[in-house]
């Protein structure tokens, strides 16, 4: 009896290992791919002079690692376990907080304030932004700073533990508000607006899986974005009709970007999100707004998932100052082999948009570039 239980587990073990090489060779069973930033390795043909120096050798190790059967099963499996018992993602930035909730440390470091630039880097920008202002507002534009939401100034009760500070130090955001406001600045403060309808607001601003503001958030944000344009401008812009309103757990649009890269087998949690239903709402005495926008990922949600590019005609979104989005035109370029300065002399409006944790790196030198365009330094 003991001989034919040992018989039977050497068996066992012997497919348990077998089964992943047959996996590689003949894929009867189609994993589920791994999301984020994953790619896997490609083959790579055998040389000599590879061989020699050793470049065969790894890109051949890299391929059969990534390559080998059931591999995004096995690293799922192995994501779960170390985040329920250890909670540990395996995903970088993210920590995993009290209840369901995911944040990223950059985040809490921004709500904060550990990554503060200093007293004296806030005025010189702001005031290069102001000289910015003043100088569009004379060629018939319009100059706005937004600041975006952040889930980290929203929800710090579900930080973890480890992550917690004993008090919260100035940040870069609240210093260049005050500024900002004291020079003049064309602003918007969504984040205070966002944090004083929590608990109010028809519909979750925030997903407990993902880092951006929700699509029924962006949406909200978006339609009094055009609307406080539309003030400063002296226009009207047709607004699409978004009161319908769908309710599901099947969440998308980015609400669960987070949770989605830590490649877990169960899902973080189970809520409910609401997606308007927008519908064009033909205006024939409406105009469209001519814009760039500048910022991070949460602008690029704000302005391409929302609705904000259904009231504008020109909508270019200048990704970190570093890629060019057209979105109405469907096009995409870098910054470096764009006209960038021409497609602002096009533009009715010049807005940034950056969530707190983005306020170090304000503008990602846009500012300072397009300051020094208008007032370039004397020889």
């Amino acid at each position: 009896m003991e001989t034919t239980i040992k018989k039977w587990l050497f068996y066992f073990a012997f497919v348990i290992m077998f089964l992943p090489m047959a996996e590689q060779k003949l894929h009867f069973i189609e994993s589920k791919p791994l999301k984020g930033g994953f790619k896997p390795a490609a083959d790579i043909s055998f040389s000599l002079s590879g061989w020699l120096d050793g470049s065969y050798q790894q890109q051949k190790e890299k391929f059969l690692n990534d390559s080998t059967g059931f591999r995004a099963d096995l690293v799922r499996q192995n994501n779960q376990i170390d985040y329920t018992l250890f909670d540990k993602c395996h995903s970088s930035w993210t920590v995993k907080g009290k209840d369901g909730y995911l944040f990223q440390f950059p985040y809490i470091n921004g709500y904060y304030g550990t990554d503060y630039l200093g007293y004296g880097e806030i005025v010189r920008k702001s005031v290069m932004m102001k000289a910015l202002q003043d100088t569009l507002a004379k060629l018939g534009k319009t100059f706005i700073l937004v600041y975006a939401p952040s889930k980290a100034a929203a929800f710090p009760q579900y930080f973890p533990d480890d992550r917690k500070e004993p008090q919260v130090g100035t940040s870069n955001s609240l210093a260049f508000w005050h500024k900002a406001d004291s020079l003049g600045i064309n602003q918007i403060d969504m984040n205070a607006w966002f944090l004083a309808e929590m608990g109010k607001s028809k519909a979750p601003l925030f997903s407990k899986q993902g880092i951006h503001w929700s699509s029924y958030g962006v949406t909200v944000a978006g339609d009094s974005l055009i609307r406080y344009m539309e003030r400063l401008r002296n226009v009207r812009v047709p607004h699409p009709d978004w009161s319908e309103v769908e309710h599901t757990s099947k969440l998308r649009g980015g609400d669960d970007d987070v949770a989605a890269e830590l490649n877990l087998i169960f899902p973080v949690a189970t809520e409910t999100m609401a997606y308007p239903i927008v519908k064009n709402a033909p205006d024939s005495n409406a105009k469209k707004i001519n814009a760039v926008y500048i910022g991070d990922s949460y602008g690029f949600k704000l302005v391409e998932f929302g609705i904000v590019h259904k009231m504008n005609d020109q909508c270019e979104y200048w990704y970190y100052f570093d890629e060019v989005h057209d979105i109405n035109g469907h096009k995409f370029c870098y910054i470096r082999d764009y006209d960038w300065v021409g497609a602002m002399m096009k533009a009715d409006c010049v807005v940034l948009v950056y969530t707190l944790y983005n306020f170090n790196q304000l503008g990602n030198s846009f500012i300072e570039k397009a300051y020094q365009h208008f007032y370039p330094p004397k020889v």
